[in-house]
């Protein structure tokens, strides 16, 4: 029998069937995210290494939004106003030992995600507000570009240093392009103005032989094809707004898909029952399950901003899963 850590590889970077279908909320060991201070400020809030300002939520499961006056209000301006966190200044080493300590890390058994929160295009919604920020795109495409290739030139920096402390199996570039309906933006736009950073990353993530995946919220198929395109191997947080059947059927052998719960719809409330939980994992369990390339993601945004609130989200999940999981 295989290991939970072969299992989801199997699925999520050969792209095959497994012998049941993996949970990224139980396979994995998940680090960085939420613990790069420099890029989401300090627990409880506060400035990040850019000079935006954090808030915590209670609302949306602790997770940190940025607020107050944006630091970049001229985009064409950015050289000047913009600074980026001193990547040195960092504790990575004691920020490992941490981390694993408390997910109880076992390699052989688990696969190591590390995820690098704000990507490109969020970081320029965080410098600058999202209208801003989209008007920024249109009506300053260059600058935009030029700022876009500096936020890569310093992820880069940043996963040469979570390659070298961390040594994860996976890292995902969180960058949410896409709202309920559809892209933030016309695809042709993501194509010329993020697409290239986006490939440049991967490009040297596995240059430090590590897979790349990314995180897209939303209604994002119409860019598919260009994950494919520039080697990407998952899209993680696959939302059922997303054809996600047809996706796998038609580019199931280039990229896998993670998620499949419906984190947007009565499932994902934290007033659902365990047997609305249940018909949902069951759902996609058998939707998605026996196409391969398929790796279950699911989770509830509860009331609170600690760890405990978010298992309490996950916990009647997982649960289903194993009720589930076998193809």
């Amino acid at each position: 029998m295989l290991t939970p850590r072969e299992n989801f590889l199997m699925a999520a970077v050969q792209h095959k069937k497994p012998e049941w279908v993996p949970n990224e909320m139980s396979d994995v060991i998940m680090v960085g995210g939420s613990f790069e201070t420099f890029e989401n400020g300090p627990f409880g809030g506060g400035l990040d290494g850019f000079g935006v300002t954090w808030h915590a939520t209670e609302s949306a499961g602790g997770q940190p939004v940025p607020g107050g006056k944006p630091i970049l209000e001229d985009v064409t301006a950015w050289e000047d106003l913009v600074t980026f966190p001193d990547l040195d200044a960092f504790d990575w080493e004691g920020s490992a030992a941490m981390q694993f300590g408390m997910m109880g890390a076992d390699r052989d058994q688990r696969v190591v995600e590390y995820s690098i929160w704000n990507g490109q295009f969020l970081r320029l919604t965080h410098l600058m507000g999202f209208e801003n920020a989209l008007c920024a795109m249109v009506e300053e495409p260059e600058a935009c570009q030029a700022l876009f290739s500096a936020i890569t030139d310093y992820k880069i920096r940043l996963v040469e240093r979570v390659a070298h402390y961390f040594k994860p199996d996976i890292i995902t570039n969180f960058d949410d392009i896409a709202t309920e309906k559809s892209l933030f933006m016309s695809p042709n736009t993501y194509r010329d103005l993020i697409k290239p950073e986006h490939k440049r990353l991967n490009e040297a993530i596995k240059a430090l032989d590590i897979i790349p995946f990314i995180h897209t919220c939303g209604c994002c198929e119409a860019v598919i094809p260009d994950y494919v395109e520039i080697g990407t191997v998952a899209w993680s947080s696959a939302q059922p707004m997303n054809d996600i059947e047809g996706i796998l059927k038609k580019y199931g052998t280039q990229i896998s898909v993670v998620g499949g719960y419906d984190t947007n719809g009565r499932p994902g409330l934290e007033a659902a029952a365990q047997e609305e939980i249940d018909a949902e994992v069951k759902r996609c369990m058998e939707s998605y399950g026996p196409l391969g390339s398929f790796v279950f993601m699911g989770f509830r945004l509860m009331t609170g901003a600690g760890p405990e609130s978010m298992m309490e989200g996950i916990i009647p999940i997982n649960a289903a899963v194993e009720k589930y999981k076998q193809i």
